[in-house]
């Protein structure tokens, strides 16, 4: 039996509701047959038949006290389903989305987007990547190819009380001369000299990501490889934060210090 065959008997064992929610439940607590039936709102024969099932599979087990126990292999089966629920629940989405462009180590890690906002639209988009900013009391990271017009103002002030901001940013980045002159003054290339403000560039960026100590915003590109300012998966859960802060690292590990202080200098 080759491992496509393996998986795919143990797939066939959860393709069914019922058996999910039962190994949902014994994840919380051991269970009798009635007691499931109860919560389940099912027969007792249903769920005799399905633990069964599950129980040939190696998912459950049944004990002299005569209540079923979610095993080691349940458990671990049961830990894959929030990359299935995100996936299913945005499918449409990243039928015209790229997540290809993410490491393997981070793609795999997808169902900690699970219980993410799907924050819609330029406008909502723009207000919570402010929001991100001037929440913030410890750090800001971020991960970008642009910078929309409203931000620098308040990652300034961020940074003046204190706030640690690291910036990663395109190689190829061209700000407008308006911008450049409008940092000046507000600023910011004396923070960068000051060591207030990390810089580091990257050849090119995909996604862009935005987060502080305590929430995170991404974005993912269209298929043509473009950031769609349109859509972020915006959430505050330690898992994601998690996630966020260890992408950010890993490209800021890869990215290089930038030697100018501007890009006409």
């Amino acid at each position: 039996m080759d491992k496509f065959e393996i998986v795919s008997s143990n797939f066939l064992e959860l393709a069914s509701e019922q058996r999910l929610r039962i190994l949902s439940a014994l994840n919380s607590k051991p269970h009798r047959v009635t007691m499931l039936a109860k919560k389940l709102d099912v027969t007792s024969q249903e769920i005799h038949r399905n633990l069964e099932r599950l129980s040939n599979s190696g998912f459950v087990i049944k004990k002299p006290d005569e209540h079923y126990y979610i095993t080691t292999t349940g458990q671990l089966m049961l830990s894959q389903m929030p990359i299935m629920f995100f996936v299913t629940k945005n499918q449409k989405y990243f039928s015209t989305h790229d997540i290809g462009i993410l490491p393997a180590k981070f793609s795999r890690r997808l169902g900690v987007l699970e219980n993410c906002e799907h924050v819609k639209g330029v406008t909502n988009v723009l207000d919570k990547w402010k929001k991100i900013y001037q929440n913030s009391t410890e750090f800001i990271n971020d991960m970008i190819n642009e910078s929309p017009s409203g931000m620098d103002e308040i990652l300034i002030k961020r940074v003046n009380n204190g706030v640690k901001y690291r910036h990663i940013v395109t190689s190829d980045l061209e700000e407008p001369e308006d911008r450049v002159s409008d940092l000046k003054k507000l600023g910011y290339y004396d923070l960068i000299k000051n060591n207030k403000i990390e810089r580091k560039e990257i050849t090119t960026t995909k996604t862009i990501l935005i987060l502080n100590e305590k929430e995170a915003g991404i974005i993912f590109p269209t298929l043509d490889g473009q950031p769609d300012l349109r859509h972020m998966f915006y959430g505050n859960s330690g898992m994601f934060l998690d996630w966020a802060v260890d992408y950010f690292e890993y490209y800021w590990k890869k990215a290089k210090n930038i030697s100018r202080v501007n890009n006409h200098k």
